[in-house]
């Protein structure tokens, strides 16, 4: 069987879309961060500040077993409308 031109092409788009949902999956932080990956994620250097945000409700956050999870489409919401304002 012999392979043309446009099948190669077509297979080289089918790996790289896959390689490239892998690559994104691994990188992408899940929807649940803990404290410390939600400072790095909103790029702030006190827990104080995740905490203080979840208490004045600007972000979703709850403790769970003793430690803080937080909604990450919170933050990424909560940035979103400071930004359309």
């Amino acid at each position: 069987m012999e392979i043309n031109r446009t099948d190669l092409e077509e297979l080289g788009a089918i790996i790289a879309g896959q390689v490239r949902a892998q690559v994104l999956s691994e990188l992408s932080p899940g929807r649940w961060l803990t404290l410390k990956e939600a400072m790095d994620y909103a790029k702030v250097k006190s827990p104080n500040t995740i905490i203080a945000w979840i208490t004045e409700g600007y972000i979703y956050g709850h403790k769970r077993s003793g430690h803080w999870i937080v909604d990450r489409t919170s933050i990424d919401d909560w940035f979103l409308s400071d930004k359309l304002s």
